[in-house]
């Protein structure tokens, strides 16, 4: 929490914003690909949620892993990539003038979103999370894992945040509509209770329908921990998705204009939430309505 009792109001979604700006949505290319063809596409994206009101901005990371660049041939440059994402955030901070907003990784699901299944084993999965927070440290003031589908991921998470000094957060995924279970049919009171022994500094779901995050609250105040969430303006992440088809596979919902989404969002906040903010297809104008209604305490 700000040291003000006001929740800590996070950026909208990169990607998704990336890709409706006119970036690429493929396969190991969503995202990424704008940190090499149109890196101030990126630091504008990162301006326009500072000048909207964010607390918090997260690099431009969550396609930059190693088997996500191997798909594309693009292994070869994950340190340089990695290294531009973090440049590009705190670019952006100093030429905001928001010397006091923090920046977060976003570190992802190191192989595809929303699967159980992985190629990865534990031991490879911390490792490759370390890398991606040792080439991140110097950029950054606190380890996101979002959009973390099952225990296995977050744990492996957790354990490479370990010892290292960093605020760390913990955003887990759940299905959509209303369930309270992680997309990799764990329970997610299950995994909170798993999660609290590492004692993470706060606790949220993102990427889900906002009915799935009012029905997770009591669980997450359950925990002890400060808590929050961010989630999606997609109509659903359908039951046969497959990443590598990329996000055309993706229907954005109509009705979540600024206004509505700030509906759900008070609703978490007057249910204790300290984090804040939004996640794939919502915008600048979402979190400058967060803004508006974080400050008004209304």
């Amino acid at each position: 929490m700000t040291s003000d009792c006001k929740p800590i109001l996070l950026d909208g979604g990169m990607g998704q914003e990336i890709y409706n700006r006119g970036g690429k949505g493929g396969y190991g290319e969503w995202a990424v690909a704008a940190l090499y063809e149109d890196p101030q596409l990126v630091r504008e994206i990162h301006l326009d949620y500072l000048r909207a009101g964010a607390d918090v901005i997260t690099t431009n990371t969550y396609g930059t892993t190693r088997m996500r660049l191997a798909a594309v041939g693009l292994e070869d440059r994950f340190e340089a990539l990695v290294r531009a994402a973090g440049e590009l955030a705190s670019e952006a901070r100093a030429m905001a003038g928001r010397g006091g907003a923090r920046i977060a990784t976003s570190l992802p699901p190191l192989e595809a979103s929303y699967v159980n299944e992985f190629e990865l084993s534990y031991e490879a999965m911390s490792a490759q999370f370390g890398e991606l927070m040792d080439l991140l440290d110097p950029y950054v003031d606190i380890f996101l894992g979002e959009t973390l589908s099952t225990w296995i991921e977050a744990r492996a998470f957790l354990e490479a945040a370990q010892g290292r000094g960093k605020t760390t957060w913990l955003a887990l995924t759940l299905e959509d509509h209303g369930s309270t279970d992680l997309r990799g049919r764990e329970k997610l009171a299950d995994v909170v209770s798993q999660a609290r022994e590492y004692a993470p500094d706060a606790l949220l779901v993102n990427c889900c329908t906002p009915d799935s995050v009012c029905a997770a609250l009591p669980i997450l105040q359950e925990s002890g921990l400060p808590f929050g969430a961010y989630a999606n303006g997609f109509v659903e992440i359908p039951a046969a998705w497959d990443e590598r088809g990329g996000v055309m596979q993706l229907e954005t919902r109509s009705d979540l204009s600024p206004e509505v989404y700030a509906e759900d969002v008070k609703r978490w906040i007057e249910a204790g939430a300290a984090v804040v903010g939004g996640c794939c297809e919502t915008g600048p104008a979402h979190i400058a309505r967060l803004r508006q209604l974080i400050d008004s305490g209304k």
